[in-house]
């Protein structure tokens, strides 16, 4: 994954974008993935590539300490000389969490008192807090921390308000391929930013994209076809999370999503039979479709 993301820089996109889980299960349990750390290969991406940005989609926020997440979050941004973006979420992942203990259900109230105490450590303050899930007694991280911007998923009201409170950036956290339903995502947290005394307009908007890229039409009929078998699900029900098209119907689709209000998009491209060479699915991104959505 480091040589990999060497060569998305050389590509010419914007960003690395790292998940952070010990295991992730899909198609109801019987396919689980497995990841590399994230911090460990985020240092090194920070010290290898030199123009991309780093960003996590998303960190849990239930793996660490805040007080110890803040200090792995300032060190990254100065080894990459300003590049990284902490991409923090309460975690997702019930099975993952049952393994190793870590508590799921009280996910969101942990949620609720952790982001300000990151907030507050990465701008230097001194915090006392006594909650019901973190007891901090004049806590400081005693050194000058750079500037890290904080992205939240946030993806229903509570955390929507925590985002817009607290937040420079907003992940959608989900919200499928249905433009519709992205705008009416994008419109409640307008309006939590409205409640909160800011503009959606001054906050970085990311949504994380499930597609894949084919060379032509048929290509991409054929690539519906083997994705939804592979998912043990419609076509039907694959169109509804996943983007798969011809270049220009990529290109189409991502400026909707602009047209919207996204700023960042993350590009979570399916490997597929139609590239027997997953990188010509990246080179063709790259080349056709990057460069017209940037534009936009």
């Amino acid at each position: 994954m480091l040589d990999d993301g060497l060569r998305v820089e050389r590509l010419g996109f914007d960003a690395v974008w790292l998940p952070d889980h010990f295991f992730f299960e899909r198609a109801g349990g019987e396919v689980v993935e497995t990841y590399p750390e994230v911090w460990t290969l985020l240092s090194a991406l920070a010290v290898r590539t030199e123009r991309v940005r780093l960003g996590t989609n998303v960190l849990a926020a239930t793996f660490r300490h805040p007080a110890l997440l803040a200090k792995m979050a300032g060190a990254v941004q100065e080894l990459s000389g300003g590049r990284f973006v902490l991409g923090l979420g309460a975690g997702n992942q019930v099975r993952e969490h049952q393994a190793f203990g870590l508590d799921f259900a009280h996910r969101v109230g942990r949620f609720k008192e952790y982001v300000p105490i990151v907030s507050r450590l990465l701008e230097g303050q001194t915090v006392t807090h006594h909650g019901r899930y973190f007891q901090l007694d004049e806590a400081s991280l005693r050194t000058v921390v750079p500037a890290v911007p904080m992205w939240l998923a946030a993806g229903g009201p509570q955390m929507f308000e925590l985002t817009a409170r607290y937040a420079s950036g907003w992940n959608m956290a989900g919200g499928g391929a249905d433009p519709l339903a992205i705008r009416a995502r994008y419109d409640g947290f307008a309006a939590a930013c409205r409640a909160a005394g800011r503009d959606v307009a001054d906050f970085a908007v990311a949504k994380m994209t499930f597609m894949a890229v084919a060379p032509d039409a048929a290509s991409a009929r054929r690539m519906v076809d083997e994705l939804a078998t592979r998912g043990r699900q419609t076509p039907e029900a694959l169109a509804a999370r996943t983007l798969v098209g011809t270049p220009d119907q990529i290109v189409a689709a991502l400026c909707t999503l602009n047209d919207i209000g996204v700023t960042e998009h993350i590009l979570n491209v399916a490997e597929s039979e139609q590239w027997p060479n997953y990188w010509d699915a990246i080179e063709l991104l790259a080349r056709e479709v990057v460069p017209l959505v940037r534009g936009t």
